[in-house]
């Protein structure tokens, strides 16, 4: 073979073996990046996969890298089921009928604490779409309290806050902070999906307790949500409508053009600076060498219950400030600090006083008692509870307005009730425009008792409580009595305190018989003949 023909066969042997290494090469680069890509969309809390070969900085793209950046998150716990089905039709119609204003709020609301909130849940690696619990539970409204006494943005109770580490006292309610509730609800989120394992029950759990869910579960055999909804007896209606109600209002949330909310003026983002405080300090104070509006800095630090800001056990508190204003914050301490109030006999709110409010209602809706509501607000037998005025309760839940120091929560004593009228703790009421008091029927009490103790007729009685002759009392119905004792005082006599009805005005039997010779009872403080209508109540 000649020298050429050889050189050239040699020259085309080195071009295909170099050809057969570059296509290994790529093959093995695929086979080792590929794997990486698929675990790293399937992985929550894994970091996306990264090629582990050095690429020039002009290589790269802008798409590229803002792709790369906005890489879809996915949840250590999985994502929550939007299902829809008539019961989220239900809800969507709402929201866009009668509870459009409601959506509205919620919506320009959201815009100062979706952010802020949305972080934290993937900080733990949970569904991003779980913000909207704090939707539908509270409209994102620090100030939300509920008939079940749950406060704040997630709707805590005060033992399920203290359970997952939030503070509430005298002059701190965690439960209005949104970021420390926020880490405690995403605490109890885990705990419930833990249990669970389905995002569908562990919301019905937030809403009517582990233990009823669990028994559902267990009677029924199945861990199908809707399945359980269609079962009579398995949830409350509240609860049923729960999950369908937060999957409505997910999808207007995160699409409100679709749905036609296109005028939603969302709030700014929530932002401030802190400062760690090691001495107490007054909220004005601080606002005031700040420069501050007092409010702002109120709606930064919804925590405090109070003006006065406590010093915690760790030895400092945190206090929100506006942005830029931290130095600023530093240099007003000592020009703000307080001195602490004294400790409160007891933790109270001001309740304010309903038509139709009598100290017993008041004391079982705050579950105390008459004679500690009497002691508190210094009220006497003869004290008459007034519409619009504030009692103090104690904090032990219930629909509190505002705690305050003992000094800001003096309420001008009640007008006493008119003399020769005795009141007892069921007839304490309260008094509006139309001057109306009530009186809560006791065991063994008859309208012939009642009608004399407050110096009525019986007539009288039962045209104002729409009664009937035959009507029968019952323990602790409610009858109008003021009214008609401001028509009829000027021509009946009055009932004093604690005398016999029959013997109250000293008339004699015979006298009885004389006005009805068939036996009927005459009551003193009548001026007609009266037959006894209803049986004591036992």
């Amino acid at each position: 073979m000649s020298f050429p023909l050889r050189g050239l066969l040699v020259s085309s042997l080195i071009l295909l073996l170099s050809a057969c290494s570059s296509f290994q090469r790529k093959s093995e680069t695929a086979a080792v990046t590929e794997p990486e890509k698929v675990a790293g969309a399937e992985g929550a809390d894994q970091a996306p996969a990264v090629a582990s070969t050095t690429i020039k900085e002009d290589e790269v793209s802008s798409e590229d890298v803002e792709k790369n950046i906005e890489r879809p998150y996915k949840s250590a716990y999985g994502e929550i089921a939007m299902d829809y089905n008539e019961h989220v039709e239900k809800w969507l119609r709402y929201f866009q009928g009668r509870g459009r204003g409601y959506m509205n709020t919620y919506l320009s609301r959201s815009g100062r604490y979706l952010p802020m909130m949305k972080n934290v849940l993937r900080e733990n690696g949970l569904p991003e779409d779980l913000v909207y619990i704090a939707l539908i539970e509270s409209g994102f409204s620090p100030r939300a309290h509920s008939r079940a006494n749950a406060v704040g943005y997630w709707q805590f109770i005060k033992s399920t806050g203290k359970r997952f580490g939030l503070q509430v006292d005298t002059f701190t309610d965690e439960r209005r902070d949104p970021v420390l509730s926020t880490r405690a609800a995403v605490e109890y989120f885990k705990a419930l999906y833990n249990l669970f394992g389905d995002w569908h029950l562990c919301m019905a759990s937030y809403n009517v307790g582990e233990s009823r869910v669990k028994r559902a579960v267990t009677k029924y055999y199945t861990k199908d949500f809707w399945q359980l909804i269609a079962k009579r007896r398995s949830f409350p209606a509240e609860t049923k409508n729960y999950v369908p109600k937060f999957i409505a209002a997910a999808m207007i949330a995160k699409d409100p053009a679709k749905y036609g909310f296109t005028d939603v003026a969302y709030e700014d983002p929530l932002s401030y600076d802190t400062v760690a405080l090691k001495s107490p300090i007054s909220i004005s104070k601080l606002a005031s060498n700040l420069n501050v509006d007092v409010e702002e800095l109120k709606l930064l630090n919804p925590k405090f219950r109070t003006d006065f800001v406590p010093i915690s056990r760790s030895g400092e508190t945190v206090v929100r400030i506006p942005v830029g204003r931290a130095d600023d914050a530093l240099a007003a301490l000592s020009l703000s600090v307080t001195t602490q109030p004294k400790v409160l006999q007891a933790e109270y709110y001001f309740y304010r006083i309903r038509r139709g409010d009598t100290l017993s209602t008041v004391a079982r809706k705050h579950r105390t008692t008459v004679s500690q509501l009497r002691r508190l607000n210094n009220l006497s037998n003869r004290s008459v509870l007034r519409v619009g005025k504030t009692l103090k309760v104690p904090d032990n839940g219930g629909d509190g307005i505002k705690l305050v120091t003992e000094e800001e929560a003096r309420v001008p004593a009640p007008a006493p009730a008119r003399q020769g009228r005795e009141l007892n703790d069921g007839a304490v009421r309260a008094v509006g425009a139309r001057d109306v008091e009530f009186h809560l029927v006791r065991g063994g009490e008859n309208l012939t008792v009642i009608a004399a103790r407050y110096g009525l007729t019986i007539n009288d009685l039962l045209k104002f409580n729409n009664l009937s002759s035959r009507s029968v009392l019952r323990r602790g119905q409610k009858l109008r009595v003021r009214e008609v004792a401001q028509r009829s005082a000027s021509r009946l006599p009055k009932v004093k305190k604690k005398q016999p009805v029959l013997a109250q005005y000293g008339r004699a039997r015979s006298v009885q018989k004389e006005l009805d010779p068939k036996g009927a009872r005459t009551v003193a403080g009548s001026s007609a003949k009266m037959r006894r209508h209803a049986r004591p109540s036992r």
